[in-house]
């Protein structure tokens, strides 16, 4: 039997809604889930030894290359973060009736650039868009498979990218710049996003 609560203490009314409901619409439960990652991306970005990669290769026997694998699950653990910090601005937004109009609910998606709009938070400069869409891209499918599940997802994604860069699309060759997605860069978002977070729950 699916578990009930009344949000009427927070809505003002005798609403009955599930308790999944209730964690969709909490603030609180976004920002410790981000926190939660970025500590991990942060582990895995400065504190791990070569000697501690070589010696858990061996007893894992694991027959890749350890490097290989910390920085694909940085880059995954810090795309969730940025994800989730973003929608926990965007629940805070909601539940002090400050979000966007058209804003009602942190909508399951991870359009990073839509959810930072979303959001309200500063306008970003066209490389931390890349940034953003790079994200949106490593949880979509980069982060967990070889390639994305058809071709017009990539053509969109290297659409948008060409359009961040102001790059016309053209059938010859073009010298497409990558965009850094280390420690250093993924904090500095992840801080902007932090930052309206906790200064929203400071005038609670």
């Amino acid at each position: 039997m699916r578990r009930l609560v009344t949000f009427s203490s927070v809505l003002g009314r005798g609403d009955v809604i599930s308790i999944h409901e209730i964690r969709r619409r909490a603030p609180l439960h976004y920002e410790a889930k981000a926190d939660n990652a970025r500590f991990v991306a942060c582990m895995l970005a400065n504190n791990i030894s070569e000697e501690s990669c070589s010696s858990t290769a061996m007893e894992a026997k694991y027959g890749g290359t350890p490097g290989i694998a910390i920085g694909e699950a940085f880059r995954r653990e810090a795309a969730l973060a940025l994800e989730l910090i973003t929608k926990a601005v965007i629940a805070q937004k909601i539940e002090l009736d400050v979000a966007p109009a058209h804003v009602v609910a942190v909508r399951p998606t991870h359009d990073l650039n839509e959810l930072w709009r979303e959001a309200a938070l500063p306008k970003l400069s066209n490389e931390d868009q890349r940034r953003l869409l790079l994200a949106k891209r490593i949880l979509v499918w980069a982060g967990r498979y070889a390639a994305p599940k058809n071709d017009e997802v990539y053509e969109k994604e290297e659409l948008e990218d060409q359009r961040l860069q102001q790059i016309r699309p053209s059938a010859g060759l073009r010298f497409v710049r990558p965009v850094a997605f280390d420690w250093v860069n993924f904090d500095r978002l992840y801080q902007i996003a932090a930052r309206d977070f906790w200064s929203l729950r400071d005038g609670l």
